[in-house]
């Protein structure tokens, strides 16, 4: 659990939130809510807030509004969810403290919503089923993070293995004890659904700006006097 709510904590706030790669939702087991919760609105109170140019992990929001949050908020609150962190929400023009909405639930806006902010709503489940209904309903498919015990991970069950098997299908990226985050250049970076379209990576990148072309003759030393000569071709035709 400890793990869960240091990379939960850095994957929602990191950035005030501001990334597409942040953690937008969490969802956690009905019988261990009340544990994590309370630890990790304890992590989120110790966060220091400020200006920008100092040491603070939160800052003013760069894009997303504080109006937009306090709505979302409102509308959790509305709808049976609690602001359950100290100084959850507060507002100074464009800085909003993280404010933790519990329980969540599919008749929120930010069950749906993007908040791309400091909103971090958390939602508690019984069975897996629930979650793997989510997975394959919404309309995000970029990454998704699984947190699970040492023993666990090294010797999956069944249920483990659909539940990646379900977050697979859903998002390009499964994190095992690790938040959301971006990795190395050297691995691919793709999206599904409104999350985005295709792939990022070396790659692809290199087939997107090339053009593949075939220059044939039945005799090869032809071939390769015109691809040495050509200033299209070069050194990097392959014959």
């Amino acid at each position: 659990m400890d793990v869960a709510v240091k990379e939960c904590l850095a994957g929602s706030t990191s950035y005030n939130g501001q990334r597409c790669t942040a953690i937008k939702l969490i969802m956690v087991h009905e019988s261990i809510a009340e544990a994590f919760t309370a630890k990790f609105c304890r992590a989120v109170s110790g966060l220091s807030a400020g200006p920008p140019f100092g040491k603070h992990a939160i800052t003013p929001l760069a894009s997303s509004t504080p109006e937009y949050m306090s709505e979302l908020v409102e509308d959790a609150k509305a709808k049976g969810a609690k602001v359950i962190n100290e100084c959850g929400g507060h507002r100074d023009r464009s800085l909003f403290f993280p404010a933790v909405l519990y329980p969540v639930t599919s008749s929120m806006k930010v069950w749906h919503e993007e908040q791309f902010g400091t909103v971090i709503p958390i939602a508690s489940y019984s069975s897996l089923q629930e979650v793997k209904d989510y997975l394959e309903k919404t309309n995000s498919g970029q990454q998704s993070a699984i947190f699970t015990s040492e023993e666990a991970a090294a010797a999956p069950s069944a249920e483990l293995i659909d539940l990646v098997d379900t977050c697979a299908l859903a998002t390009c990226r499964v994190n095992v004890n690790a938040q959301c985050q971006r990795g190395p250049d050297s691995f691919p970076f793709a999206g599904r659904r409104s999350s985005a379209m295709g792939t990022i990576s070396v790659t692809e990148v290199l087939k997107g700006v090339s053009v593949e072309t075939i220059v044939a003759s039945k005799k090869r030393e032809l071939i390769t006097r015109a691809c040495e000569g050509s200033t299209v071709f070069g050194k990097r035709a392959r014959m």
